[in-house]
């Protein structure tokens, strides 16, 4: 049987072949249309922050030093997206705008995630964050690989080299800090790390129909628009 840290790493290369994802790894996505997302994506971004603080609200105990060294590095990069909306000619975001209807789904796969830290034991955090460590570096990482290919590394800060050097090692690191619950073979752990992946999933798929509808493998769609 798969330990939680194995699942992890299946469900992570799961989401990681998503159409959105493969479209960005083969060029699919013209540079002209490369910023659509970049509102939403600031959005994403900002509620992140809310998912690092959750799962790092860990006061004692032995995941409790890790879990205040990762909230400080980990915090506040969406004011890089913010920065990045300017670079690329993008109006500042409203408070109307992040709460808009065409959001809401964004909005309700974050909440999701965040539900799940409701009275959460330091090892379920500890869980939820390496899921999210998990998948961001996927999500990071290919979008990092399109702004290289393209030279637009001076135009982002989010998905730019700085974001790459902050973000090496963290789900390693996660790992060695927590590693008597992810080595272990616990089914309760392996649903959470499921509804993780499953938010996301549908947060990104849904997503990349909406913005790039015509780029992607319309046979390949696992969650199509919500009307």
């Amino acid at each position: 049987m798969p330990t939680v840290a194995e699942h992890i790493d299946q469900q992570a290369a799961a989401y990681g072949r998503l159409p959105l994802f493969e479209a960005f790894r083969q060029d699919q996505i013209p540079v002209a249309r490369f910023a659509d997302f970049f509102q939403e994506q600031y959005l994403a971004a900002r509620l992140f922050q809310d998912l690092i603080w959750a799962t790092t609200e860990i006061a004692d105990g032995p995941y409790a030093a890790f879990a205040a060294r990762h909230r400080r590095v980990d915090s506040g990069h969406y004011r890089w997206m913010k920065q990045d909306l300017a670079n690329f000619g993008l109006p500042p975001m409203t408070t109307d705008d992040f709460f808009q209807l065409a959001f809401l789904p964004t909005r309700i796969q974050m909440a999701r995630i965040l539900a799940m830290c409701h009275r959460a034991t330091p090892e379920k955090r500890m869980v939820i964050l390496a899921a999210l460590e998990s998948a961001g570096s996927i999500t990071l990482g290919t979008l990092f690989g399109y702004v290289a290919r393209h030279g637009l590394l001076d135009q982002t800060g989010y998905l730019g080299q700085k974001h790459i050097d902050v973000e090496n090692r963290q789900v390693e690191q996660i790992h060695e800090v927590a590693s008597d619950v992810l080595d272990s073979e616990s089914t309760y752990y392996k649903e959470v790390v499921d509804e993780v992946f499953d938010a996301l999933t549908t947060m990104f798929s849904q997503g990349g129909n909406r913005y790039y509808d015509v780029y992607l493998d319309a046979t390949d769609r696992a969650y199509p628009v919500q009307a």
